[in-house]
């Protein structure tokens, strides 16, 4: 195999296949990731046995064939070396040498033959999507998956399809959200389609630029391909939790504030807490909603907001962190708060399609 292709071309694609190389592998092969050299073109493929990335350059080709180099110490070379063409061949034992003007590194291999065929699977049907709708939906959502790694099917997120709406959706069981996307003259199936979390992290990281992104499906795998990139991965086996059945149509209370004010002042009163399991404490009577807190080992806070409320007082209490989650991914000026009274759900709205609800802790009174 020898090729030449931009330091520019190479950074990206070994950028975007790194995405699946995990940080603890049991096979060495699969610290590397592949170069296949065909019909004008370099294909980088890495994999982790469950998510499988593929992208594909431009390159002048002297001589087609075949290579593995260890991921993460090929990053790095590359993206040291100036400006300029990279050459890259390798032998028959799998020692490639890289030159670029004047630097030069002759870099160890493993053999292509061993290393994981990535099967072509046969999908039962697909649709597009816009790449921006599906990376900023996947944003506005992945932080509420539940972390317990023995909880798999809330550990990723779920494409759930219905009635030509596709909501991408995560919880942990405490609190959940969602963003919907309609899809205009698209023919879609209802289902659920369960994505592990590695991949519904690494889904923005290694897409291209294209404006569309193409989802294709079966009961078992999903491939998402965008420009001359494609993810494909195995689904999650099992049934998502109805997630639409808990969500209330009306809480009965509800106050509009700007996000950045009270994002700033719940921030500013969560300094107060040392402990992680502390809380901060929502108090709305008329026309004012107090945020406060108190800490055994440091003291106390609070800060008061103006807010159109009217109606007797209602205390809720949150763990900030989980109120500040998803106002760091909001876009909107303005967030409106739906609340009850006592251990009821709270939810949290303003961009368009984006819900997210939480169960307040049970010390509220």
């Amino acid at each position: 195999m020898k090729i030449i292709a931009s330091k520019e071309n190479l950074v990206n694609a070994l950028r975007r296949a790194n995405c699946a190389i995990a940080s603890r592998v049991m096979l060495p092969i699969l610290s590397n990731v592949m170069f296949s050299v065909t019909d004008g073109k370099l294909t980088v493929t890495a994999t982790d046995n469950e998510i499988s990335i593929t992208t594909s350059i431009p390159c002048l080709v002297e001589e087609e064939g075949s290579t593995t180099l260890p991921a993460k110490k090929l990053m790095q070379i590359i993206s040291a070396l100036p400006e300029g063409d990279v050459s890259i061949e390798s032998d028959s034992n799998d020692i490639s040498t890289i030159t670029c003007q004047k630097s030069f590194y002759k870099i160890h291999g493993l053999s292509a033959v061993d290393y994981p065929k990535i099967n072509d699977a046969s999908y039962d049907w697909s649709f597009e999507i816009p790449t921006k709708d599906l990376v900023r939906g996947l944003a506005k959502v992945f932080y509420a998956r539940s972390v317990d790694e023995t909880r798999k099917l809330l550990n990723g997120v779920v494409l759930s399809i219905l009635d030509g709406v596709i909501t991408i959706t995560a919880t942990d069981g405490r609190r959940i959200a969602l963003q919907e996307i309609p899809l205009d003259n698209v023919e879609l199936k209802n289902g659920d389609y369960i994505l592990p979390s590695k991949a519904s992290a690494e889904l923005s990281r290694c897409m291209d630029d294209g404006e569309k992104v193409v989802v294709s499906l079966n009961k078992s795998e999903v491939s998402f391909s965008t420009g001359n990139t494609t993810l494909m991965t195995k689904l999650v086996e099992g049934t998502y939790p109805r997630f639409r059945q808990i969500i209330p149509q009306d809480c009965g209370c509800k106050v509009t504030v700007q996000r950045s004010l009270f994002t700033n002042v719940l921030s500013r009163v969560a300094l107060v807490i040392d402990d992680p399991a502390g809380s901060v404490k929502l108090t709305f009577t008329n026309g004012m909603l107090k945020i406060s807190a108190t800490s055994a080992g440091t003291g106390e806070s609070s800060e008061p907001l103006e807010v159109a409320y009217e109606g007797e007082e209602v205390n809720i209490s949150f763990n900030p962190n989980y109120f500040q989650d998803p106002l760091k991914v909001m876009e909107a000026d303005n967030i409106t708060i739906e609340f009850g009274k006592q251990f009821t759900p709270v939810k949290l709205m303003g961009d368009d399609g984006f819900l997210y609800m939480l169960m307040p802790m049970r010390d509220s009174k």
